[in-house]
């Protein structure tokens, strides 16, 4: 797969933040919201999770190189510092599937520059692959 657009999207991304929702209903609390994201970031979900690059069992995955599976600046470190097409794929899937869990998950890897450095990983190794 081509990740190029996604890549320059991702980058230009980098240190921005995400817009959030608050909701102030007339009682007076405050909930918590959740994040508005754009189309591009939208439409790169779907197109990874139905990619062959998905990895159902990234949890394994990342075990398997012996990283934690959670994404933190230490866990993604370790995979970009790893430079695995596997491992980035596994941590990738994670991220995703993660928004379900902690809503802002997308933003915060999107801000850290996550998305775009394990991209990066990912398209190189697929460079490689076809130039074989």
């Amino acid at each position: 797969m081509n990740w190029q657009v996604e890549q320059k999207y991702f980058k230009k991304m980098i240190g921005r933040k995400a817009a959030w929702t608050i909701s102030r209903p007339e009682d007076g609390l405050i909930r918590a919201g959740y994040p508005l994201y754009d189309q591009e970031l939208l439409n790169f979900v779907r197109k990874f999770k139905q990619s062959p690059v998905y990895v159902p069992k990234y949890r394994k995955v990342l075990r398997h190189f012996h990283v934690h599976p959670k994404m933190t600046a230490v866990t993604v470190g370790q995979v970009i510092l790893i430079n695995n097409v596997r491992a980035a794929n596994a941590m990738l899937s994670l991220i995703i599937d993660e928004e379900d869990v902690q809503r802002g998950t997308w933003a915060a890897a999107m801000q850290a520059g996550y998305f775009y450095h394990l991209l990066e990983i990912t398209t190189k190794g697929e460079a490689i692959k076809e130039n074989e």
